[in-house]
């Protein structure tokens, strides 16, 4: 945990100063500690100290929990940003970037299943000959004198 002495004096606050910079109770500060949600505070002597990544995070967890997130979500996404993941991991899909009209990099796909030298500007020169996976998959071939 980031230290709160690392900035003056007026960052650190005692749990009832944060609780009352954010209009909120001491109870519910204590709570989001104990589900994980917000770090524990720094202790000198019997006072715990909190600083402005405490700050950032309690008004984090308000603002998203005015918008509808439940506890356990907000516990799910703060999860996933403690562990390096992105929004589309969590959620299971590709990242904006793929999603909204712009196209995504296909080159590593199309080349997997040996389809580079459709992409535009491809040349059957430069693209290098390889066993493709399509090439090593077994695939069925309809029938339509089977078919009903």
């Amino acid at each position: 945990m980031a230290s709160p002495q690392r900035g003056d004096s007026a960052d650190v606050l005692t749990i009832d100063q944060l609780a009352g910079e954010f209009g909120t109770t001491t109870r519910r500060v204590r709570s989001f500690q104990t589900l994980g949600l917000l770090p524990y505070p720094e202790l000198r002597g019997r006072t715990g100290l909190y600083g402005p990544v405490h700050r950032e995070r309690l008004s984090a967890i308000l603002r998203l929990q005015e918008q509808g997130f439940s506890l356990e979500s907000l516990g799910v996404l703060f999860g996933a940003l403690a562990a390096g993941r992105s929004l589309g991991d969590v959620l299971g899909v590709a990242d904006p970037g793929t999603s909204r009209g712009t196209r995504p990099d296909l080159g590593d796909e199309a080349e997997r299943y040996g389809f580079a030298e459709l992409l535009p500007g491809a040349s059957s020169s430069t693209t290098p000959r390889r066993r493709h996976l399509l090439s090593v998959l077994p695939t069925t071939v309809w029938d339509e004198s089977r078919a009903s």
